[in-house]
């Protein structure tokens, strides 16, 4: 398996690579990350971002592949935006995916046989034929749909699903999470990176003592589609923005506790480390010793290091080997002090690299 965990900004963007019981390689896409994971963003001290998803898309093209399963989590712009600038620029885009799993306001309307919501709907732009200076805004589902792309059951909590070889086991959405979707949905807000305060000032033993907790309770982040990949008899769990308390509701419903965790080679932590979506009774069901974050630290003071020390401190602190890793290797320097890795010599941060292979 490799595993391409893409610089998507303040989201996610993830490319796995297996083979299939034939040997054929397949590629699974988690997410698109913002508009700039496709558009590429502007230069940033002299440096712009590379358009990581463009750049995967066309090797995935050089190589005659395709994009056999993609899997949208959920409907917030740092998850969505990129893969709809590609539908937008890219009059090959949908022939070269082979399914899409997403909970669509429709896909949810059905499943509590419920009014569809006009508004929630979104647009895209998309090339019209071959007269590529012609576009046209068309509901994204219905697109979806017209080509047959669409996985039309709904995706929620204990689903099980087979694809290459490869087991799905869904964690989260729960149907409380989903009919929460059953509204108007909101914009996302605009933000301002000045107002963005971090935690990085405390060392990671002063922030261990911190046993509180708050769950997150933003709507869309409820709703993010969170599995367990399981793979050549390993297990890999993609998180999401997952709520904790829906993804340990279903973790006992399949039997893992305490006493009998899941055993995971690695945890892509949820909603880019936030301190509202990682507490300690999540992580004391799941044995693993690898966790990747997806951010680039400019939104809502993310990765909080509070989240890290309570991962580390969930491992045994000083005892059990910890790697959490970053798809942004510039955090690392910025998080952490000589002091943290001293008082944690068995945690170790990394770059989590262009390509892992596991």
């Amino acid at each position: 398996m490799q595993l391409q965990f893409l610089k998507a900004e303040y989201g996610d963007s993830i490319l796995i690579t297996i083979a299939d019981e034939s040997g054929h390689e397949r590629n699974i896409l988690i997410d698109g990350g913002t508009p700039a994971t496709y558009l590429g963003s502007k230069p940033k001290k002299g440096l712009a971002d590379l358009a990581a998803l463009k750049i995967a898309i066309e090797e995935i093209k050089f190589k005659d592949g395709y994009i056999d399963l993609l899997i949208l989590t959920h409907v917030d712009n740092d998850h969505i935006g990129g893969l709809l600038k590609w539908l937008e620029n890219d009059n090959e885009a949908l022939s070269l995916v082979k399914e899409v799993w997403f909970n669509s306001g429709k896909t949810i309307s059905r499943h509590f046989m419920s009014e569809e919501i006009a508004e929630n709907e979104m647009m895209v732009d998309v090339k019209s034929g071959n007269a590529t200076s012609i576009s046209q805004g068309v509901s994204f589902t219905s697109l979806l749909e017209d080509t047959g792309l669409l996985f039309t059951n709904i995706l929620k909590s204990l689903t099980n699903i087979e694809r290459f070889g490869a087991k799905f086991q869904i964690l989260s959405p729960n149907d409380n999470a989903l009919r929460a979707l059953l509204t108007k949905w909101e914009k996302e807000r605009p933000y301002s990176l000045t107002s963005v305060r971090t935690d990085y000032d405390l060392s990671l033993e002063e922030l261990a003592k911190d046993i509180s907790f708050s769950e997150d309770n933003d709507i869309h982040n409820g709703s993010s589609i969170a599995f367990i990949l399981e793979y050549q008899g390993e297990s890999f769990v993609f998180l999401a923005d997952s709520y904790p308390s829906v993804v340990i509701e279903s973790l006992h419903a399949m039997g893992y506790s305490r006493e009998k965790p899941l055993k995971a080679q690695l945890v892509k932590i949820s909603h880019h480390a936030s301190q509202y979506n990682t507490n300690y009774k999540l992580l004391s069901l799941i044995n693993c010793e690898c966790f990747v974050v997806s951010t680039d630290g400019s939104r809502n003071g993310h990765p909080n290091k509070l989240t890290l020390a309570r991962i580390i401190n969930s491992n045994g602190g000083k005892q059990i080997p910890c790697t959490i890793c970053f798809n942004y290797p510039e955090l690392i320097n910025k998080i952490f002090t000589e002091e943290d890795f001293q008082t944690y010599p068995s945690f170790q941060a990394l770059y989590t690299g262009d390509q892992s292979n596991y």
